[in-house]
């Protein structure tokens, strides 16, 4: 097809769209102007069919108990933290030595310094 007649196609195409769409619309509006229902009834017509309301019992306030106090707990002194003596090691020095068993760390915490010279 050329350029022309597929251009046409889509412009037939689209006015049949448009006149489908403009004779749905019609039947809807047709459809919802029809009149439904039994005219000659009164609106009362159908309270007989509808169950009677039953009345709601009444509530009657449930006396609560009284509060009692809860009794609280006595409190007791806390207490206090002791000091006591550190035990020091005779001849350690503190730096580096190792004298003491296990000691190699050269008197540096885990973790510390590059650990080149240990």
């Amino acid at each position: 097809m050329s350029g022309r007649r597929r251009t046409a196609a889509w412009v037939g195409i689209a006015l049949v769209g448009l006149v489908l769409a403009a004779g749905l619309t019609s039947a809807a509006a047709q459809l919802s102007n029809q009149r439904v229902g039994l005219s000659s009834e009164p609106l009362t017509a159908g309270d007989a069919l509808a169950p009677t309301p039953t009345p709601t019992p009444t509530r009657t306030a449930t006396p609560r108990p009284a509060r009692t106090a809860a009794p609280r707990p006595t409190r007791t002194a806390t207490p206090s933290a002791t000091r006591t003596a550190v035990p020091t090691v005779a001849g350690s020095g503190g730096h580096g030595s190792d004298d003491g068993p296990g000691d190699d760390s050269g008197g540096r915490g885990r973790g510390r310094g590059r650990g080149g010279d240990d």
